[in-house]
């Protein structure tokens, strides 16, 4: 054997010399550890439990530390602010938004519970100041965190978790499913040191590991285009769940849905774009350029939407992915002051709100021409060169909106008149933006108990359940934002629900 051959051979020795094996007998595995799998493995280990929360990234949260509110309704909160929405009327909202393409039962559960998880976060310490909505005139539904972001949620489902007793693993991904006579009975998980742990589950399994968003050939196989999306999460929702319905035969519904999020500046990382509300910086006030109700205009040259829908994502959204890869929104001068001396008309979610002055707006500009997703030109001509598009046809959009504005009737669209206003100031600017997506909302079908559910028999799959954004039948063909949080209510709620399942099933 020669010095690389022998080498070789006492490194591979050494490595597995120092790998183990760990076999740990519990009444849960949780894998993910999201909104839908903190509460999970919170609501598991209150119930007594054994829990164990696995998380593959080196640290736990996930999106849950980004979500800035949830979704509630008959609460204290809004009882006290005299907000009268109900749950039969949330859940005939969903159900008509939906065109009934849901999965009832479970719907009707979760809104009926989601005052109840109100007060179970704040019985763990969670804090909520407001409880807003993002529209004029929209659904107060909105139960927002302290500071407007979901840490102190994590936070607080961390420490009841291991408080009582919950052990977490993190880099420490679940590679297997462990199965027995048809049934989901364990799992087998792998840490960076290459150590192997099985971990029999006497109750069950949760799977919460976030979707596939970030696995492009996943995306390809089940229809959702790609090459005019952001996606706003940068790792971490790759699909590993993928396997396990296949193995198990699950039912899957919704898996072309994703949550779209309507436009964000042209090829910048939406997360960039975020900011605190009392602390905006240049790109979050830049990226509120894009959803102003002014004009909007597609490659083309043509607008393409009532531009007043902007907080609507599940309007805004789709339309952005119809007309392709980017659009513009356009203002003159006059905009510009205007946004500078009175603020915007229309919040960027909650990162930038509804009158807030864009005292960036003109460092921005400089910015955006560097960066190349801004223009800027005295003409209307010259604006249209440099976004590449049709001069003659832009030319015309813009002269229609002027006569637009003198008459005070938008005639292609019907857009609230308030908005309807003249593009004949220059200098003139174009901000590019991108439509952009947060997650994939498709899996398999559940019960109201969060089972997973068989494809040939539409029975359970034993000890195998799934939670949060990747349960099938929640949404039809796009997000419901007019029961503003919903995403993080659900995932809430279900990670409950699957854990007071198996302490049912377990009789604790």
């Amino acid at each position: 054997m020669n010095k690389l051959s022998m080498a070789i051979a006492l490194s591979l020795l050494s490595a597995s010399s120092y790998a183990a094996n760990y076999t740990k007998n519990v009444d849960v595995v949780v894998i993910g550890s999201g909104a839908s799998g903190m509460a999970a493995a919170a609501a598991a280990e209150e119930k007594g439990l054994t829990t164990v929360l696995l998380e593959k990234q080196a640290n736990i949260g996930g999106s849950a530390l980004y979500i800035e509110g949830t979704f509630a309704v008959e609460t204290e909160q809004q009882k006290s602010m005299y907000i009268g929405l109900t749950k039969d009327w949330a859940y005939k909202n969903h159900m008509e938004f939906n065109h009934g393409f849901i999965n009832g039962p479970l719907m009707r559960k979760w809104i009926n519970r989601s005052d109840d998880s109100i007060k179970w976060m704040e019985e763990k310490g969670v804090t909520f100041h407001d409880v807003r909505t993002l529209f004029e005139d929209g659904n107060r539904t909105w139960h927002i965190f302290k500071d407007g972001k979901g840490v102190e949620f994590v936070q607080k489902m961390e420490q009841s978790f291991t408080k009582n007793g919950g052990k977490i693993y993190t880099e420490t991904p679940a590679t297997e499913l462990v199965y027995k006579g048809g049934k989901v009975v364990g799992v087998i998980a792998e840490d960076g040191e290459g150590d192997t742990y099985t971990f029999n589950a006497k109750g069950g399994v949760i799977v919460a590991t976030g979707g596939f968003i970030n696995n492009p050939k996943m995306l390809k196989k089940f229809g959702i285009r790609t090459d005019h999306l952001i996606v706003g999460p940068k790792k971490g929702r790759d699909g590993d769940s993928i396997k396990w319905w296949e193995e198990t035969g699950a039912r899957l519904e919704g898996m072309k849905t994703h949550l779209a999020i309507g436009a964000w500046l042209y090829g910048k990382d939406p997360n960039t774009q975020l900011s605190h509300p009392e602390h905006t910086t240049v790109y979050s006030q830049m990226a509120s350029l894009l959803r102003q109700p002014y004009m909007w205009v597609a490659k083309d040259g043509k607008r393409f939407i009532d531009e007043s829908q902007a907080p609507l994502w599940h309007n805004t959204g789709p339309a952005v992915e119809r007309v392709g890869n980017g659009y513009f929104a356009v203002f003159d001068d006059n905009m510009r002051k205007y946004m500078k001396t009175d603020g915007i008309d229309i919040s960027h979610s909650d990162w930038v709100r509804v009158g807030h002055k864009l005292d960036l707006l003109d460092e921005g500009i400089e910015v955006g021409q560097k960066e190349g997703w801004l223009v800027k030109s005295n003409t209307i001509e010259g604006l249209a060169k440099k976004m590449g598009i049709d001069v003659a046809t832009f030319k015309q959009t813009v002269v229609d909106a002027n006569r637009y504005a003198i008459n005070g009737v938008d005639e292609e669209f019907p857009k609230n008149r308030k908005y309807v206003r003249s593009m004949d100031k220059p200098p003139y600017f174009a901000v590019k933006g991108q439509n952009a997506t947060l997650i994939t909302l498709g899996g398999p079908t559940t019960d109201t108990d969060m089972q997973v559910l068989r494809e040939k028999d539409m029975k359970p799959v034993g000890g195998l359940y799934v939670v949060g954004c990747e349960v099938g039948g929640v949404y039809g063909d796009s997000y419901n934002l007019t029961l503003e949080g919903m995403a993080s209510s659900f995932a809430i709620n279900s990670g409950r629900f699957a854990a007071e399942h198996i302490a049912q099933k377990m009789k604790l």
